[in-house]
């Protein structure tokens, strides 16, 4: 199958994982909270998703009190079907919470998936 790729911005939303991420010791991390409101007020959408499922995501979303600015809230996939395959990550950006510093601002040290 030939590709014709035609050059596109990266999305501007954000999907954030619930378990170790958004909840830390079933307590809301404000720090990711906080980055992610002045994520949201530079125009990001917010999306909220959780392996465990969309009702878990919604709960962690209630407990941080983010539903004012959260678009969706999602099970995870449990399955991708794209052309790329997994080189699909090529066209994101992951960040890790650990990488999300107090100020609110991403450390410059992002790190950049690709599964292929």
């Amino acid at each position: 199958m030939q590709h014709s790729f035609i050059p596109y911005s990266k999305p501007n939303v954000i999907y954030i994982d619930v378990d170790g991420t958004l909840i830390i010791n079933n307590r809301a991390n404000q720090t990711l909270v906080d980055w992610a409101r002045l994520r949201f007020l530079e125009g990001k959408e917010i999306i909220v998703w959780s392996a465990r499922g969309a009702d878990n995501a919604r709960r962690a979303v209630e407990i941080c009190g983010i539903g004012d600015i959260v678009s969706h809230t999602l099970s995870k996939p449990g399955y991708v079907v794209d052309d790329l395959g997994h080189g699909f990550t090529r066209y994101m950006d992951i960040i890790q919470v650990s990488d999300i510093d107090q100020s609110n601002a991403p450390k410059q040290r992002q790190t950049r998936v690709s599964m292929i």
